[in-house]
């Protein structure tokens, strides 16, 4: 294992290691651990470890790289990103990675270093071939292309081939949202149903299941008639067993907003705290016995839930749209639509949302009409 020590620097702790430079000679490299000197010093050591035997591994890698071969090398890219993201991500790269990318290359015994863009079609044409959607191979190679780079940034291979292949096509999901009528049907249906508030805030706000299994007491002021979504939960598998996974950061910046309390929405939240004691459990949305709802126990129960009414059927995720298309519906401008969902950019809703706006198609025939 190469050698490194822990060094301090206006406060905080370094590792410093005595890395190969392009030369080949070792020169030491600091590395800031973002750990302050007072009271982490066990934690640093723990870095120290840490990056020494990161770096070591990469140091073999690099020295060994004319006989890596591409599953092997994809199998430890995907090991060392656990660390780097969130699990439900980690998750998605190792399941893409075992059960489709090492099957496959297995059989090939394709060194890193030779990999081209005929591999990689060959690749996902074998996964068209079995029913794999396009924008499921979107995604294969979105962490092909990641990984690929990863070893270019390494000096394990010249170039990232992945920039020389031309991805498929994403196939376009036209949603079938609810319409007015049907919305209002599905509220005056759902009340006493033991989702009904959840669905109810999730189809007023159009958020994500995430964001409204998220929602918390704390985040809910009842005086200023707002809440904030801030915080959200998801549902990860990793070796066959399911996890919950909450964190205060949502899927990105613009999904973090401040959003006000429409009065039935209000009035039911405040019942539901007499109900239940926020004391024991911060989360609005809980279960029997006082825990969180599982994302998996929305997803199949609220298919149930319709079938129970007569309401026909969609996904939960259909209720985001169902929102977008009834505020497009009565003429909201775009950027508010984008602002109340909480899209990256208004490209995104109106890529999404272009489909719904027939109102002002009418508007321009009427035009055309008078011309």
């Amino acid at each position: 294992m190469i050698s490194g020590h822990l060094a301090q620097k206006s406060g905080y702790f370094y590792v410093v290691l005595n890395v190969k430079g392009n030369d080949g000679k070792r020169k030491p490299k600091w590395f800031s651990t973002h750990l302050k000197v007072k009271g982490n010093k066990k934690r640093a050591e723990e870095m120290l470890i840490q990056l020494r035997t990161k770096h070591t591994e990469l140091e073999n890698i690099q020295s060994n790289s004319q006989g890596i071969l591409f599953y092997d090398y994809m199998e430890m890219w995907v090991s060392g990103m656990k660390d780097k993201v969130t699990p439900s991500t980690y998750n998605g790269y190792k399941n893409v990675v075992k059960n489709s990318v090492y099957p496959f290359f297995q059989e090939k015994m394709i060194l890193l270093n030779e990999l081209n863009p005929t591999h990689i079609n060959e690749y996902y044409d074998y996964l068209s071939d079995r029913g794999v959607s396009n924008n499921t191979i979107i995604k294969h190679h979105a962490n092909i292309r990641k990984a690929l780079q990863d070893a270019y940034k390494k000096d394990l291979i010249s170039c990232n081939i992945a920039d020389r292949i031309e991805r498929p096509k994403p196939e376009d999901y036209i949603s079938n949202p609810y319409t007015p009528d049907e919305a209002n049907q599905l509220l005056a249906a759902i009340s006493d149903e033991k989702l009904g508030l959840l669905v109810t805030v999730a189809l007023f706000y159009g958020l994500r299941r995430s964001e409204v299994l998220g929602l918390r007491w704390s985040a809910i002021n009842f005086e200023q008639k707002t809440f904030v979504i801030n915080h959200s939960i998801t549902q990860v598998k990793a070796d066959g067993k399911y996890s919950l996974y909450a964190r205060d950061n949502v899927k990105n910046k613009s999904s973090y907003r401040t959003m006000p309390l429409v009065p039935v929405i209000l009035e039911r939240l405040l019942q539901e705290k007499k109900r239940q004691n926020p004391e024991d459990n911060d989360y609005v949305f809980v279960d029997g016995k006082g825990d969180v709802i599982k994302p998996n126990y929305v997803s199949l129960e609220f298919p149930k839930l319709l079938k129970r009414h007569g309401l026909r059927p969609i996904r939960f995720h259909d209720l985001r749209h169902s929102c977008a298309g009834l505020l497009i519906s009565q003429r909201v401008p775009l950027i508010e639509v984008q602002q109340w969902l909480g899209h990256s950019t208004i490209s995104t809703t109106a890529d999404l949302y272009v489909h719904l706006d027939f109102a002002a198609k009418q508007n321009s025939a009427d035009t055309i009409k008078k011309i």
